[in-house]
């Protein structure tokens, strides 16, 4: 079982952050993957913390838990791409629709075959 702060659970980025209780916390929460603890307790660390290192570490640790850039860029192509293959679908099958014929619907045949007497 590992203690709060523990080297070997420390990620790589972190390795070489200052030693005090309330950023080893946050370390070790990250480590956890309880995100959400270290994007709500980093910012008021790096604020209150008068030692630059721990604060420059808060941040550098909140940094980690935010979304990827690259991610981000891709879900909007993507997103992008199925907005214009779809546009193109929807425009192709309006194209290829014949224009002069009615729908057939059960009523209009009933209507238009001689009723048997």
């Amino acid at each position: 079982m590992s203690v709060p702060g523990d080297p070997e659970r420390r990620p790589a980025f972190a390795r070489d952050f200052p030693r005090t209780p309330a950023l080893d916390a946050l370390v070790d929460a990250f480590a956890r993957g309880d995100y959400a603890r270290v994007r709500a307790e980093g910012p008021k660390l790096a604020e209150s913390e008068s030692d630059d290192a721990v604060r420059l570490a808060a941040r550098a640790l909140v940094a980690h838990t935010g979304a990827d850039a690259l991610a981000i860029w891709l879900l909007v192509i993507a997103g992008a791409l199925l907005v214009v293959v779809s546009v193109y679908w929807i425009m192709q099958q309006r194209m290829s629709a014949p224009q002069d014929v009615q729908p057939s619907t059960i009523m209009s045949r009933a209507r238009s075959t001689p009723a048997a007497t």
